[in-house]
């Protein structure tokens, strides 16, 4: 059976989706025709929801959004941010959640990356919870040595605390600033640097508190594996993830992680992060407070956690594939 891919519902994702995308579709190994399919224009994404498929393929969404009725469709949701977060309070949030129940009502199997996502899906959709299947990763991955020029100023020695983050509701960063605010971090001489963005409120008490704040985007693979490598430890104190790839890149680098107390840091990272309550601004500085006064290498050992790897999603996903192509 031919397998036809959406890629109108990857084109326009997160890197981290198109990344996920890449790295199944490597391993895959369809032994079919794969055709991927994609809508351009500035009504792709309105034309993407009545796209109908063929009976004689398999039409698979990489990234939770993708045709409502189509034959044979198999949604992979990444996550439930933007209903349980982004548009919490937003008036479109309604017909966000419509249109989503209708797709994965009509959807054959809904892939979760996680058993925190297969919760979130199932705590929002009345859908049959037989339908919603994890195929859980990848977050065993090999250290990506990019190659590439590093600023001289990069190679000096620089206490600090790396964040790889954004500003959208989820990320924390509005306590993350304040709890590094309150810290002894500038009394420490230690900086914070933010690979992305931060809410102001967190930006502002940094500020005001004589943080040491830098704020970088668009960082080439070579200069964040640098930093990554030479932080205090990589922190992320967000409060929802499908995954969160960047702790599982942090630890492959050899980085400690200080990390939010969630289902989906749980599920992979156990005993091999530190956790901290991500609700409470005092929890979050005596967290910092500990994470300072703690010699490099947290965690030294091999992680006894299950650690699904590229490999194996693949293979996952060509064998929920070929069942549904059996039974088509």
């Amino acid at each position: 059976m031919d397998l036809i891919v959406n890629g109108t519902a990857i084109a326009g994702s997160s890197l981290g989706a198109r990344r996920y995308y890449a790295g199944v579709m490597a391993n895959l190994d369809w032994p079919g025709h794969v055709e991927v399919a994609v809508l351009t224009g500035k009504t792709a994404r309105l034309r993407e929801m009545f796209v109908r498929g063929r009976p004689d393929a398999i039409f698979w969404s990489p990234s939770h959004r993708g045709p409502l009725v189509a034959r044979n469709h198999v949604v992979t949701v990444l996550d439930c941010i933007n209903i349980e977060h982004v548009y919490r309070h937003d008036w479109r949030l309604p017909l966000l959640k419509a249109i989503f129940a209708r797709l994965l009502d009509n959807a054959r199997s809904v892939v979760c990356i996680s058993n925190a996502t297969r919760d979130a899906v199932l705590r929002n959709f009345d859908i049959d919870p037989a339908k919603a299947i994890v195929i859980a990763g990848p977050i065993d991955i090999e250290p990506r040595l990019a190659a590439g020029q590093i600023p001289e100023n990069a190679r000096q020695p620089n206490d600090f605390v790396l964040l790889v983050t954004n500003a959208l509701p989820h990320k924390n960063t509005d306590r993350a600033g304040e709890s590094f605010a309150a810290s002894s971090a500038r009394a420490r001489g230690i900086g914070l640097k933010i690979v992305g963005s931060m809410a102001a409120p967190g930006l502002a008490a940094c500020h005001d508190a004589g943080v040491r704040v830098e704020r970088h985007s668009n960082v080439p693979d070579a200069l964040l594996q640098h930093w990554v490598r030479h932080c205090r430890f990589v922190w992320s104190p967000t409060l929802a993830e499908g995954l969160n790839l960047p702790i599982a890149e942090a630890l492959s680098l050899g980085a400690d992680v200080l990390c939010s107390d969630i289902p989906v840091h749980r599920e992979f990272y156990d005993g091999d992060v530190a956790f901290f309550d991500p609700l409470g601004i005092g929890a979050m500085v005596d967290a910092l407070e500990s994470a300072f006064d703690r010699p490099r290498g947290w965690h030294s050992g091999p992680s006894t956690r299950p650690r699904p790897g590229l490999r194996q999603v693949g293979r996952q996903y060509r064998d929920l594939f070929e069942s549904l192509a059996a039974s088509a």
